[in-house]
């Protein structure tokens, strides 16, 4: 096993958990994974290199400045890579449990974490978003800890529609292959077969899907952080999350965190939505919304 427990930050698309990533991975004890394993699946040591690249005094700042800075090699989430160690593990139908997991599979996880860690970097830091996966990652890494980025579901529906591989459009056939309950059929054909509605339910499967696998994890292993907030005090937001990671929070990680320059976007859902819209999206996710105290603007709290 790698020398500490992995870090694994997990969030709804969209959410935020990308800046959050790449801010975290300025820490110098952490290991990551850039784009390299997106293109060559296969390339753990070249990973590894870059790693060891960025902490040398001599490779450090050219790298950063011509290499990481303008995206090449970022950290990444890696799917091509993931689904290689773990068949299923980039884009299953449902949440993956601890019941998914395989002792094969398990082993090929473990062994990968311990591949992707240099001894320099102890601590691997890991990024994925969509389902949850915490139970099944859990049984693999029992000691693991465990941070949700979670944002205003209304900007993240609509930051959602905006992307090119949003499949909504192809009505509940592009919606992760799920199928609709009764009831939900019902609302989204009230709404008139909104894509709004749409967007909201996926997304609202998503957030109970999480809210299922929280209840899974000690809560000395769980953090949960607001996007919002991380953007309105970043330095206590990572004070806190360094705290509970067991990692040091040095001035230099201080300094890296406050030239990151994190910026809350959640505005735009009100100006890029109809009326209408906008109020068909709060009435989807108003009790996920209130879960993680973001103030209605159109719904009234049922009491």
């Amino acid at each position: 096993m790698a020398t500490n427990p992995p870090i694994f930050i997990v969030g709804a698309g969209r959410s935020g958990s990308t800046a959050f990533h790449h801010a975290f991975a300025r820490h110098p004890h952490v290991s990551w994974v850039s784009k390299i394993l997106d293109v060559m699946p296969k390339a753990e040591k070249l990973n590894a290199a870059v790693l060891r690249g960025l902490d040398s005094p001599v490779l450090g700042a050219a790298l950063k400045k011509r290499v990481i800075e303008p995206g090449h090699l970022k950290p990444s989430e890696a799917y091509a890579y993931w689904e290689r160690i773990a068949p299923g593990f980039s884009e299953p139908f449902r949440d993956l449990l601890d019941t998914d997991l395989t002792e094969r599979t398990k082993a090929n996880l473990q062994d990968a974490i311990e591949r992707l860690t240099i001894d320099e970097r102890p601590t691997p830091l890991h990024k994925i978003t969509g389902w949850p996966r915490m139970g099944y990652l859990n049984a693999a890494f029992p000691d693991a800890k465990f941070i949700h980025v979670v944002r205003d579901g209304r900007a993240v529906v609509n930051s959602i529609m905006q992307i090119d591989f949003w499949e909504g459009w192809k009505g509940t056939k592009g919606w992760r292959g799920l199928d609709m309950t009764d009831e939900q059929q019902a609302r989204w054909d009230a709404s008139g077969q909104s894509f709004v509605t749409l967007g909201a339910m996926e997304l609202a499967d998503m957030f109970d899907a999480m809210v299922k696998a929280t209840a899974l994890i000690p809560a000395d292993r769980f953090m949960e952080i607001r996007y919002e907030d991380l953007c309105d005090d970043p330095t206590g937001t990572f004070a806190n999350v360094t705290s509970f990671c067991d990692l040091e929070y040095t001035d230099d990680f201080n300094q890296s965190v406050i030239d990151f320059g994190f910026r809350n976007t959640n505005t735009k859902w009100r100006k890029d939505l109809t009326e209408l819209q906008q109020r068909q999206l709060e009435a989807e996710l108003a009790p996920h919304l209130l879960r993680w105290n973001y103030e209605l603007a159109f719904t009234e709290p049922s009491s």
